[in-house]
């Protein structure tokens, strides 16, 4: 006999048609007065009707029926559906739904963050550029402030930045603050829990180039977190030694960040024809360094820091 058959012997047509009901999900909550109208036992007692504190109307709690029966009673009663009950919760929902965005927010950055730890270790920024804040920052020309000012800037409307995709193009001549306001980018961030790497380029290479026979993690992998990492900062480009390998890997990474509508920040010492030059292989086609180029610059702010050498008294500052 089949357990249709069973349950067709055992259990009144009507019950089993109520029973089906159920599971589909159909006129299974009800409250305790339309259960008791219905005829539907429940197995504990519903709890207190409340009143609207807006308008005193009673509210009563719902009950989600199961083979037959009020199997239990949500916590809350039913909302209140009074102009200024209405609006409550309105503000309530919305503010619920925001610190569940935020809460889920945090949850991507930690797990972001020990995948970069895991697999890269800290941010990567040395010990000697730790320092290097924006309080620390020499202003005392009109180009150091307004190239600190638009830097600060970006660290501090981070969000909207990034939610546009939008990174900053530093170029300039060497000794000049590239380094400097980069890693007070990334020291901010950092402090408020946003995940960033800061590498120089020839230091992410090697990182991907140490994966190949690395257990911890797969190329595959650490290039995934380069591509994934809320904030890329690449530091010195065009000062790695340039291979094919080199030129489709910067490819891979930056195409994938633009795509995505991910940020990078460069930092480098070239003009843009020059840089192109370092990052193409000898005889090499440069169509992908120059796409490269392109698209860092048509979606950042560029920046251009070109004057005397200050290395000296910004440690002296320090």
């Amino acid at each position: 006999m089949s357990r249709l058959t069973q349950i067709n012997e055992a259990q009144p047509t009507g019950e089993i048609s109520s029973h089906r009901e159920d599971l589909r999900g159909r006129n299974n909550v009800v409250t305790p007065k339309q259960a008791a109208e219905r005829g539907i036992p429940w197995t504990r007692e519903p709890p207190e009707d409340k009143k609207c504190k807006f308008c005193g109307r009673t509210l009563e709690h719902e009950g989600l029926v199961f083979a037959g029966r009020v199997i239990t009673w949500r916590a809350d009663p039913r909302r209140c559906t009074c102009e200024r009950a209405q609006a409550y919760w309105a503000r309530h929902d919305k503010l619920e739904a925001e610190r569940k965005e935020t809460e889920a927010e945090e949850q991507r950055r930690a797990a972001l963050q020990q995948r970069v730890d895991r697999l890269l270790g800290r941010s990567g920024i040395k010990k000697r550029f730790q320092r290097r804040t924006f309080p620390n920052f020499i202003t005392d020309t009109p180009g150091r402030k307004k190239n600190y000012e638009i830097a600060k800037e970006y660290a501090d409307n981070f969000i909207d930045h990034r939610e546009k995709g939008e990174g900053l193009y530093i170029e300039g001549t060497n000794g000049t603050g590239k380094t400097h306001l980069a890693a007070a980018i990334a020291l901010q961030l950092i402090s408020q829990g946003i995940p960033v790497i800061c590498k120089t380029s020839n230091d992410l290479l090697l990182d991907i180039r140490k994966s190949f026979d690395d257990e911890g993690g797969s190329e595959a992998q650490v290039l995934g977190i380069y591509k994934a990492v809320d904030l890329l900062i690449i530091d010195d480009l065009g000062k790695e030694r340039c291979s094919e390998w080199s030129m489709s890997t910067l490819y891979s990474i930056l195409n994938d960040r633009y795509e995505d509508m991910k940020p990078t920040i460069v930092t480098t010492n070239y003009n843009t024809d020059d840089l192109v030059e370092e990052l193409t292989p000898k005889g090499a086609d440069n169509t992908k360094i120059v796409a490269i180029v392109s698209r860092l610059k048509e979606t950042s702010t560029v920046m251009s820091m070109v004057w005397e050498d200050i290395r000296g008294r910004e440690e002296t500052q320090e």
